[in-house]
């Protein structure tokens, strides 16, 4: 079954001219988009009005940080967020700089196990803009913070489906630029409609984190598949981080033999599982459909992915889509990001980072162009909120209640020899339209106001 693929309003493909029309005359703006060349005079100087440089607007460079995972089992998601971060603001520092003059100096330090102590860091250096977290439990320490010292963050991850709902349900100066649980937890759900059909899904089971994560996840697919097919679950299991030994799980789900198996492993989990069960069959007994799956893209090996059956979903940006050879944006990003220490396909989560930067970057280009001076922050406070953007993925919306909403992908998990890596195919797009609840709309609710 092909899903007929959103129309260009719906997936944000553009043309030159939509670009230009959508960016301006912003040269920092054109070159997040990917599309600086298109600014560019014959002297290679970008034309447009890069901001006022009469005095109204500081010469000493932005302090910016960022908070995420640098090492260890957690740095697989974020050295990805990192290092699109870090293409971001080089993409801005060479194009000018914020308002034509203001360079980005960019800050990073990893999570770890205090990381509320090194965002209140961030804060006593005086930066003037923070990024992250990746962890959702770490989000939701921060964010109450991040109101109290009214700095704006734009958060690239830590997607916790609650953060907007119970933590800071009101929120002036957090943002969150990364599509968070229930859109991707929705997305799988709808694939495996569109691949299977309601009507041959009568079971479903799930293997997924043993913490909040995964556990939240579970709970949103098995509320959104119950309304999609009326299936019954018949087995949840949730292995530790870096559990060895998941056969008790691979065991109970050959014994069920349920139509869909629901997955939110992650990083070097997605090979432990994947090779286990190919090792004991089960993929002869169900068909997976995971949300993370494919953050393992650059390290699951070949051979674990031989004779698999797996849908993965990609949250907001699938470097494949557009394909590559036809949209220069996209094809610049990706030549740009596997060059980067530790990048072997960027996945979501570099689009977490480099979106994050370009939300808050292209804000305050606007607020400059509308105010003649540098905004204060809450002047980009207000100006993030419905913010529309570009990034090379596509269109990007900042929503009213501070949560960004993309477009996402799902498609067949495969090893591409000529990547050494893996990649999706048949891919399938759905709009934030279908994946998430509108804005001031818990997602609980909305998933129960779906007809069974």
């Amino acid at each position: 079954m092909k899903r007929t693929e959103p129309t260009e309003r719906d997936t944000g493909g553009i043309g030159r001219r939509r670009l230009l029309s959508a960016i301006g005359g912003s040269a920092v703006a054109a070159a997040l988009a990917g599309c600086s060349t298109l600014l560019s005079d014959g002297g290679g100087q970008q034309s447009g009005d890069g901001g006022d440089s009469g005095g109204s607007i500081p010469e000493e460079p932005i302090q910016a940080g960022l908070l995420t995972f640098t090492k260890g089992a957690p740095g697989v998601l974020g050295i990805q967020a990192q290092r699109g971060a870090e293409l971001a603001v080089q993409r801005i520092n060479e194009a000018g700089g914020i308002g034509g003059q203001r360079r980005i100096e960019l800050d990073v330090v990893d999570e770890g196990s205090n990381p509320l102590d090194s965002y209140n860091q961030f804060i006593e250096e005086g930066k003037e803009v923070t990024f992250g977290p990746i962890s959702s439990g770490t989000h939701s320490q921060i964010a109450p913070e991040v109101e109290k010292n009214e700095v704006v963050n734009v958060g690239t991850d830590g997607t916790v489906t609650t953060l907007y709902e119970e933590t800071v349900p009101d929120p002036t100066y957090s943002f969150r630029f990364q599509n968070y649980d229930i859109m991707e937890v929705v997305t799988m759900a709808r694939e495996a409609v569109e691949r299977i059909g309601a009507d041959e899904i009568e079971t479903v089971a799930g293997v997924n984190p043993g913490y909040s994560f995964g556990e939240d996840e579970m709970r949103v697919f098995k509320q959104a598949i119950t309304k999609l097919t009326g299936a019954e679950v018949v087995y949840e299991g949730f292995p530790e981080l870096g559990a060895s030994d998941m056969s008790n799980h691979i065991t109970s789900i050959n014994s069920e033999q349920p139509d869909v198996t629901f997955s939110s492993l992650w990083g070097g989990d997605v090979t432990t599982f994947v090779r286990q069960a190919s090792a004991n069959d089960m993929f002869d007994n169900t068909t997976v459909f995971g949300t993370t799956l494919y953050s393992a893209a650059g390290d699951v090996p070949a051979d674990a992915l031989a004779g698999t059956d797996i849908y993965s979903g990609s949250r907001n940006y699938y470097w494949g889509h557009p394909a590559l050879g036809n949209w220069q944006p996209g094809r610049e990003l990706f030549d740009a990001a596997t060059a980067q220490d530790g990048v072997t396909v960027p996945t979501a989560h570099y689009m977490s980072g480099y979106g994050a930067v370009t939300a808050w970057a292209t804000a305050v280009e606007k607020a400059i162009d509308l105010l003649g001076t540098y905004p204060s922050q809450g002047q980009i406070a207000q100006m993030l909120e419905g913010h529309g953007f570009f990034t090379p993925a596509g269109y990007h919306n900042m929503a009213e209640d501070h949560q960004g909403s993309s477009n996402s992908f799902a498609g067949a998990m495969v090893y591409d020899d000529d990547l050494g890596a893996a990649r999706l195919d048949d891919v399938n797009i759905y709009s934030a339209a279908e994946t998430a609840p509108p804005p001031g709309v818990a997602g609980s609710a909305w998933l129960d106001s779906w007809s069974s």
